[in-house]
């Protein structure tokens, strides 16, 4: 009974976030706010005053200057240091962060610890639930302040706006922050032996599906890594995070970053215990500020990817991502010729490949660092590379005098459309006809960002 349901659930949020985004343009940035009654609201205005929300900031900055010193001793210690070609390294990958998110993330980090620091001063102290107080502040603009300039210096600097949003009200243990807990108030059930139940439940008596290939499996992660990327958090100097001991053993508490939040394995596991795994390393996701003024509140997570279906995993998602990846000559993109046949380019950046150091390897480079993942998702990058590529020559001989821009601009436009429609065919594949058909209009639809439930749940339905 449950998983039909859970099946149509999925079917419905993947065809409308598909279809909204095959179409959408620019979209009006918005912040997802929650009405309070009217009373509450007033009240929490007159805790909000400029003088107790500039003490939260001040807060906030303290708290920063003290966290830097504690990273910096955790990354001068040898316990938790991420190893190139290992698990964590890997998983740091499909999440890799830029220069320019990493600095959001650490300045959003500071506007959370404000948003901490006024729930628990002035909201639970005079009676007001956590949950409640973080809807409130989630609309209060920060008053003028160093981190207020900073913030919104930023968000004018965006090309697009690359926080997520929500269906549902964010719903954090502390109103703004810690993983919620069970209704009985005790800690939620392991991740991972929740995963090892529900993948272990068929006893390997699951039927073969005779009508769908695995190429349906690497479509949907290849459109995911179009639509959505969720970074992870970094040290202040942009250290990479290990949450678990070197063989994957569970670190004392004074050697764990505040970021972390290790999977717990039981020693039972019975894919885990073979390597006497108790750890698996997890650091909170990267943080955004939105698009639309800034503000308090709760944490809302930051989307690397576009938003939009545009081939962002090829293309690049920034102006400047996309200038790297052109040849400069006849609209192309840059590539390799091995035995007359294009393939992508090598990589300078050693670090986007999750290698053995000891075997030789080719680390390719495209418009998503998720490009080498495996060797399916590489496949699907060769080929729409050659596919632009080819287009922009044809382009050349019909129109001689287009220059490289004009070339280029139309060969990814078709080069673009062509996806679009092949996307249109696996949506069909997965949800079924009634999906590719136009969703009624709702306001909603005039906020074009991918949903945290979207990008988290929904199309990752092929793991």
């Amino acid at each position: 009974m449950c998983k039909p349901v859970f099946a149509l659930c999925i079917g419905a949020l993947l065809a409308v976030t598909v279809q909204a985004h095959a179409t959408s343009g620019t979209g009006t940035d918005q912040v997802d706010r929650y009405e309070l009654d009217p009373p509450l609201a007033l009240r929490l205005s007159r805790f909000a005053s400029k003088s107790n929300l500039k003490e939260a900031l001040d807060y906030s900055e303290t708290i920063f200057e003290k966290s830097k010193r504690l990273e910096g001793s955790l990354a001068a210690g040898s316990r938790g240091k991420v190893v190139k070609g290992g698990s964590t390294y890997a998983q740091i990958l499909d999440g890799y962060p830029t220069p320019s998110t990493q600095q959001q993330d650490l300045l959003a980090r500071k506007v959370l610890r404000a948003s901490s620091f006024f729930v628990n001063r002035h909201c639970i102290p005079n009676g007001v639930s956590s949950y409640e107080c973080g809807l409130y502040l989630s609309g209060t603009q920060l008053p003028s302040s160093t981190i207020g300039e900073q913030c919104r210096n930023l968000i004018d600097s965006k090309e697009y706006n690359d926080e997520y949003r929500r269906l549902l009200p964010a719903l954090y243990d502390d109103g703004v922050y810690a993983f919620r807990r069970s209704t009985t108030g005790g800690e939620l059930p392991l991740a991972r032996e929740v995963s090892s139940r529900f993948h272990t439940a068929w006893k390997n008596q699951e039927p073969l599906d005779a009508a769908r290939s695995v190429a349906l499996v690497q479509w949907t992660q290849f459109i995911e890594h179009d639509l959505a990327k969720t970074t992870v958090q970094s040290m202040h100097d942009g250290t990479d995070i290990e949450c678990c001991s070197g063989d994957h053993g569970q670190l004392l508490p004074r050697y764990r970053h505040p970021a972390c939040k290790p999977m717990q394995v039981p020693e039972d596991d019975p894919y885990y215990q073979t390597y006497r795994a108790t750890c698996l390393n997890y650091v909170r996701s990267a943080l955004s500020l939105g698009g639309n003024g800034c503000h308090l509140g709760p944490a809302n997570q930051l989307n690397q990817a576009t938003n939009r279906l545009d081939l962002s995993q090829l293309y690049g998602g920034l102006a400047n991502d996309t200038k790297l990846l052109r040849a400069g000559k006849g609209g192309r993109l840059r590539s390799q010729l091995y035995d007359s046949a294009e393939y992508l380019q090598e990589t300078a950046n050693d670090r986007l490949c999750a290698t053995d150091p000891n075997l030789e390897t080719v680390c390719y480079d495209s418009g998503d660092t998720r490009v080498n993942v495996n060797p399916y998702i590489t496949l699907l990058h060769t080929l729409f590379l050659r596919s632009h590529n080819r287009l922009a020559k044809h382009l050349a001989l019909l129109q001689p005098s287009w220059t490289d821009d004009q070339l280029f601009a139309v060969a990814r436009t078709v080069n673009t459309k062509l996806y679009q429609k092949i996307v249109r065919e696996w949506l069909v594949t997965v949800a079924g006809e009634r999906a590719t058909r136009d969703p009624h209009p709702t306001a909603a639809d005039q906020d074009d960002r991918v949903s945290n439930e979207f990008a988290t749940a929904a199309i990752r339905f092929y793991n």
